[in-house]
């Protein structure tokens, strides 16, 4: 059931790692494209409304400027009339109108009999009216007109292709730019397909002018529109609007792309994931089965006295060797070992096999001593006294012979109460124990001095950059240094170099392993080896 737990929240996590950055990024494209297209509205309403006032502003300085124009429709008043609509392109036509509200005068020329156009009384000043159909003229347009108090009316009929031409903006299938009144949902100049609107109201005003609009459509399209009030003219607004799925045509392409890369992307490390749970599974099988098959074996790495020059010992070293050959990597098959709870009788059986393999040899020369790696698991209880008592209480080897190492940041991990009462008890029966790796981890002097220790190995690392312009390469006197402090014995790994073997003999460290005497070696070898350094 836990092992099912646990593949279920590895497989999740997967999923969710792969599926998070995408999802990130499509609701951040989102955002862009709204924002972008927002901005786009609100520009488009900007210069609507821009050029539409300057426009109306333009007509209305014309028809200011016929102010001394009197409604007998004179020569004079027409001439000034027709060059107005000359200078104003705009103006399509003007008119002059009398207090009673009869057209007595157009650009055209005097009006007779003159008529009551049907048209709403203006207030005095500027306004604009329409689109309406001027029958007299046969015309259909919008009418700017001004009043004065005298009760004269001058106005402009202006078309609105005018205005529509200044909203040559593409906003896309189902979008359209209007000019509208205030509270209307009937614009009267436009560009597009524009529908009819039910309901216009203000949803959020912004800093810059516009205000953004939502709208109810008869056709059910969802658009965005942005509305700006033309300067000068507070009843007329220029809208800019454009359909939710035009907006967004492009993020929805994206986002499908962004999905299925995300699910293709979650798909494949939720397998790699699934893979790897089984591969763990399935090598933790086969680990269980090459122990009770004995398909491990054993080299030693033979450690050198430096200041004597003789192999003191070794370090055993524990391989996998799977049928056929095959070779399975240490820092592959211990973590695993640790992790399933495999590592003590893993070391069960190094410990019995270095009994039948070395047991005549330690037991013929009590100046060796056999290195034995422990994990931090067996810290935890008291079980390797147990082990150790059983493998070797009846064997020739001594238990002074076998060093005992842990590594730095295993001794950090554990209870420190557990573990050192496994270590005081392992030095009452004589067995020596090491600190390996030292230097890698983050353990302090006080820390370590509470353990009790009897040898400090330096870690490779510090060892290769003796000689170098390395910045580790003054740690090594440190580490000595503090070795000699806490009166603990030296073992330097990985010696590769004369020069390294020569620097740390001088300074006084007692014990040294690697290459440069020999690789690890398989135990007839070993033994060979031990005759020849320490024989001729």
């Amino acid at each position: 059931m836990k092992r099912k737990l646990l593949i279920l929240f590895a497989t999740l996590v997967a999923f969710t790692t792969g599926i998070t950055p995408v999802v990130f990024a499509i609701w951040l494209a989102y955002e862009t494209t709204v924002s972008r297209a927002e901005d786009n509205l609100r520009s488009i309403s900007q210069t609507i409304a821009s050029d539409t006032a300057s426009i109306l502003q333009d007509v209305d300085k014309g028809l200011i400027a016929l102010s001394d124009t009197g409604y007998d429709c004179s020569p004079e008043d027409v001439s000034a009339m027709n060059t107005m609509t000359y200078d104003i392109p705009e103006i399509s036509e003007m008119g002059i109108m009398r207090p009673d509200r009869k057209l007595v005068c157009t650009s055209w020329g005097p009006v007779t009999p003159p008529v009551a156009p049907d048209i709403p009384p203006p207030v005095n000043g500027f306004r604009l009216i329409g689109p309406v159909e001027i029958r007299l003229m046969k015309r259909y347009g919008l009418i700017a007109i001004r009043k004065w108090d005298d009760g004269i009316e001058i106005g402009a009929l202006i078309h609105p292709s005018v205005l529509i031409g200044r909203m040559g903006a593409d906003l896309g299938e189902n979008g359209f730019a209007v000019l509208l009144r205030r509270d209307d949902t009937h614009p009267f100049a436009w560009n597009g397909n524009v529908p009819e609107m039910e309901m216009v109201h203000s949803q959020q005003e912004g800093s810059d002018g516009a205000t953004q609009l939502r709208a109810q459509f008869r056709d059910g399209i969802d658009r965005t529109l942005f509305a700006v009030e033309l300067d000068g003219f507070p009843d007329i607004y220029a809208v800019a609007a454009a359909s939710d799925a035009w907006i967004l045509r492009d993020w929805i392409r994206l986002a499908l792309i962004l999905g299925a890369i995300g699910a293709a992307a979650s798909v494949i490390l939720v397998f790699l994931v699934l893979s790897l749970f089984h591969r763990r599974l399935s090598l933790q099988g086969e680990l269980q089965q090459s122990l009770q098959k004995d398909e491990f074996e054993i080299n030693y790495q033979p450690v050198i006295d430096l200041q004597s020059g003789r192999c003191v010992g070794a370090e055993a070293l524990i391989s996998w060797v799977q049928p056929g050959g095959k070779r399975v990597r240490p820092d592959l098959f211990i973590p695993l070992a640790e992790d399933t709870g495999l590592i003590e009788p893993m070391t069960e059986w190094l410990m019995r096999q270095i009994r039948k393999e070395l047991g005549a040899v330690l037991e013929a020369d009590r100046s060796l001593h056999i290195a034995i790696n422990l994990s931090p698991v067996h810290f935890e209880s008291d079980r390797i006294l147990r082990t150790t008592r059983q493998i070797f209480n009846k064997s020739g080897i001594q238990p002074g012979q076998i060093i005992y190492e842990i590594t730095e940041r295993g001794l950090i991990r554990e209870d420190n109460v557990v573990a050192r009462e496994v270590m005081s008890k392992l030095r009452e029966r004589q067995s020596q124990i090491a600190l390996d790796d030292f230097g890698t981890g983050y353990s302090s002097l006080s820390y370590i001095s509470s353990f009790p220790l009897d040898y400090l190995k330096i870690d490779k690392a510090f060892v290769e950059a003796i000689g170098t312009d390395s910045v580790t390469a003054g740690l090594v006197d440190s580490i000595i240094d503090m070795a000699e402090r806490l009166e603990l014995r030296m073992i330097a790994e990985g010696i590769e170099t004369q020069e390294q073997a020569v620097y740390l003999r001088e300074r006084g460290v007692g014990q040294g392993q690697g290459w440069y005497y020999t690789k690890a070696l398989p135990v007839t070898e070993f033994i060979d080896f031990i005759q020849r350094f320490n024989h001729g």
